[in-house]
Formats: structure tokens, sequence, C-alpha cells
């Protein structure tokens, strides 16, 4: 076999979707004489036949479906053509045995045409289960900055370890995010989505830290990294262009870990702060609903008229503000 570490050509466009059970689904569209012959899985973006997995895979004309391969990192999928070309595909779950639902945002494409980088936008749910492999992997990612949206009480519940030389930031996302006041948003999460979104002060806080110089990779995570994260990607998104059925599907994608999470939430180590909550105890695969997000975002509507009018009025983020952080996070 024959090492093929950059690849003569570049394959067509593959898209990427994810459904339950880590089922992932690659399609295509090519000419009928340039038909995809291989996929292969390897922990590098480069291609290289002799270093990657070459994946048992029945192949479609336009696409193929598979369990995703679930090792230590960053994975990437290849596609092999039998004109020669090579698709790279980067799988944006990020997998460890400690940190639940975590991936990038990289690879989504804005309105005026541009992509997110991959990389520098991370998100997830908290890292208070880090292994020691998982450290290994947490760094390699070469994080700079974690934003943990958690309460105090959260915070001293479930501490983050050291990661790096990460600074981590505690923005308490939610000032009422103790036990008690958690129960009664609980009970109308639409209510609690339009909260959170109209918390431009803390909204504003975060798009400031992520102008600072230095940000290179940041990490955002609440208990969960679904709620107060996924709002606060949300808005991150919306800022840097990404069309909102695109945010909301990024949201969606909580729903990968719901196993996880609930494993995590009903656990022995999680008894006491469950307690104080039951009425998740069961329930939370209900809370991964797109309707939550599109809550959030009919408040900006209601309250602004339009994004744009939010992110100047109500976050204070001047439009040169806002293209610098395009500048920066979108390539």
């Amino acid at each position: 076999m024959m090492s093929t570490s950059k690849p003569l050509l570049q394959g067509p466009l593959v898209q990427a979707k994810y459904s339950d059970n880590n089922v992932f689904t690659l399609a295509w569209n090519t000419a009928e004489n340039v038909k995809a012959e291989a996929i292969y899985h390897s922990n590098h973006p480069e291609f290289d036949e002799l270093s990657s997995t070459l994946l048992e895979v029945r192949i479609e004309p336009i696409g193929a479906t598979f369990t995703r391969t679930l090792s230590p990192g960053r994975s990437y999928y290849h596609v092999k053509f039998k004109d020669g070309s090579v698709s790279t595909i980067q799988d944006r779950m990020i997998y460890t045995d400690g940190i639940i639902n975590f991936r990038d945002m990289g690879g989504y494409h804005t309105e005026d045409g541009r992509t997110t980088r991959w990389g520098m936008l991370l998100r997830s749910a908290d890292l208070h289960e880090l292994g020691d492999q998982d450290l290994q992997t947490a760094e390699a990612l070469g994080i700079d900055w974690i934003c943990d949206l958690r309460s105090e009480f959260e915070v001293a519940s479930r501490p983050s370890p050291v990661i790096g030389k990460a600074m981590n930031s505690n923005i308490p996302f939610m000032a009422e995010a103790n036990p008690e006041e958690m129960q009664k948003i609980a009970f109308d999460l639409n209510v609690g989505y339009k909260a959170m979104i109209l918390n431009t002060e803390k909204c504003s806080l975060i798009l400031q830290e992520l102008l600072k110089e230095g940000r290179s990779t940041s990490l955002f995570h609440c208990a969960a990294g679904k709620d107060r994260t996924g709002v606060v990607c949300a808005v991150i998104l919306l800022t840097l262009g990404v069309p909102r059925e695109v945010v909301i599907e990024d949201y969606e994608l909580t729903n990968l870990a719901v196993d996880g999470l609930m494993q995590r939430f009903l656990s022995d180590t999680n008894k006491v702060y469950m307690d104080q909550m039951p009425e998740l105890e069961g329930n939370i695969p209900d809370m991964m609903k797109a309707a939550f997000i599109q809550a959030a975002l009919e408040a900006i509507d209601e309250n602004y008229g339009s994004f744009e009018k939010y992110l100047h009025e109500g976050l204070g983020i001047t439009e040169q503000e806002r293209n610098s952080l395009q500048n920066r996070y979108l390539v």
C-alpha cells in the first residue's frame, strides 16, 4: 500500500449528519464515474493510508452510514474516491471518558460564505470527572480559556481540575442558579431560556472576553452543557453570522449525549444535588427540545426586533467589534 499523506486531489464536498447511538451519515454528490471506494478513520487531519484504519462500511453511490469510532480526542474520516481524490471530514464530537457532551463549533457556514474555525470554540458538560487520559486529551486541544457558567454552589459541588495552562473563569450565567430557584425554572424552561438570553450583561461580558488577546481556544461549559451553554453558544454563533436554523441544529446535538447525562445526574455522586431538584429525575431527555432555544430566539425578536439590534443595543457590541470577532473566529 502506498502512503498518501498528501492527496493529489481534493475530493468532493461531503456533508456529515449525526443521529442517535453514535450513527454517522456521510453524503456526497459526484459524477457517475467518480465513486467512493473506501472510508478510513484516523486521529489526524492529513490522510495517510498506512496509519489510518479502513472501516467496514457499505458505501452507496451518494453516501454511507456507519457507527462512529470512539477513540480519545479528535477523529477524522477520510473518504477515498476512485479518481484518487480524498475528502476529509472532522468529527465535531470530541470523545473522552470524563467529559460528556464535548464538541467543537467549527465547520459551520455563515450567511456571508465563511466558516467557523475548527478548534477555537468548544462546548461541553462539566469537567469534574476528567481522568488522567482525559486530561491529556484536553491539554492537547490547546485550551487557553475555560468559561464556567455554573453557580458557586455547582462549582463547589463539582470543582474543575486544572487543564494545562488554561485560565478558568467562573461567570455564573444565572445568578439565581441555586437549587431552590432552579426548581422554579425547571417547571417552564421556555421562560428560563428567555430570561437567559435577555441576561444582556453576562452575554456582553462573554463576547468581550472573546475579543481579548490570547483567546485562541475557548471552552464553554455548565453542568450538562445544554441550557446555559446552549444559550451562550447560540449568541456566539449568531454573532459570527451562522444562520438560525444551523444554531438550532447545533443545540440539538446535545440529544446525542442524553444517556451519559442521565447516568451522571442520577448517579450517587450527584444525589445531594438531585435531591434538591426532584423534577429533573427521569425527565432529562425531555429537556433537549429545539423549542427551548427557539423560545430564546423569539425573546430577541420580541424585545429588540432583530438579532442585530439585540447585539448592538442590548449587548453594546459595535459593528467593529463584531467584525473583529468574525475575523478571528471565521475563515
